[in-house]
């Protein structure tokens, strides 16, 4: 059984290839507690908080149990003939979930990512289909849905990690000259994510083009991309104060700004007439 933590969380029998989602909510933050520390006792006290924050019921320990049981019996509709009820361990202590690396989506997306890195100075076109494979894992954002504090410092993590790996692919794009191929890509994480710099300054590069070098004198050769060198004015390093083109990639950095602009202005007052029209209904 696979459990899906990047999207709304998920237990996968790929046996039978269905899909089980708890729709309890309580059922949920457990399960996402215990996934945030796989193998591991999880005290009771720290699942208590996990569930109900700073007002848990009148005998929690009790409604906890309650709720593992019926986790457990989830797990077991989930895979059925698997091991679902030697998964969930209970002990004095609190709390423990079995669950092997490759059960994990998110450990198959992170060993993808390091397997591309890896090849990123050898291959980097390579690279880049690896880290496409990789981030094709994601179904939407990690762990979606009720979580407790565990829960939330796990997709926050998640999240960082797909922005490095996304960050990643569209640097492998530019450096084998893909980069018309990318601007769709990078104007859509521009505007999702307007405090990433990273993005709009991959965007500025796609759309100013690969560089080129010029044919050799009375030669046939077509001209060719040329990766842009560390430092250099295309890659947002130093030597933005002069060079040829260098007014262009100002204008083109005044533009992506300007997208990332628009966007946050026009949020602003969707919310704000979202609100008006709240009050007048009122």
């Amino acid at each position: 059984m696979q459990f899906r933590m990047l999207g709304p969380l998920q237990m996968y029998d790929d046996r039978r290839r269905a899909a089980t989602e708890l729709t309890s909510p309580l059922q949920q933050r457990l399960l996402k507690a215990l996934l945030a520390h796989p193998n591991t006792l999880v005290p009771a006290s720290v699942l208590v908080r996990e569930l109900w924050g700073g007002r848990p019921p009148h005998k929690a320990g009790n409604a906890l149990q309650a709720h593992a049981s019926r986790l457990r019996r989830a797990m077991e509709r989930a895979e059925p003939g698997g091991p679902g009820a030697a998964r969930l361990v209970a002990r004095d202590a609190g709390y423990l979930l079995r669950v092997g690396p490759e059960e994990l989506d998110s450990a198959r997306f992170r060993l993808g990512v390091r397997r591309a890195r890896a090849l990123a100075g050898s291959d980097p076109e390579e690279a880049g289909l690896l880290l496409r494979q990789a981030l094709s894992r994601w179904r939407g954002d990690a762990l979606a849905g009720p979580r407790g504090p565990a829960g939330d410092a796990l997709a926050v993590v998640l999240e960082q990690e797909r922005l490095g790996a996304l960050e990643a692919v569209f640097d492998l794009s530019l450096l084998t000259g893909q980069h018309r191929r990318i601007v769709p890509e990078l104007r859509e994480a521009v505007l999702a994510h307007p405090a990433r710099p990273r993005f709009r300054e991959q965007l500025g590069r796609a759309l100013a083009g690969p560089r080129v070098t010029p044919p050799p004198a009375g030669g046939g050769r077509a001209l060719r991309p040329v990766p842009p060198a560390p430092g250099d004015a295309r890659s947002g390093g130093a030597g933005r104060d002069g060079g040829a083109g260098s007014g262009e990639l100002d204008r083109l950095r005044a533009l992506v700004e300007r997208i990332a602009s628009d966007q946050h202005a026009l949020r602003s007052a969707i919310a704000q007439l979202s609100e008006l029209v709240g009050r007048t209904a009122a």
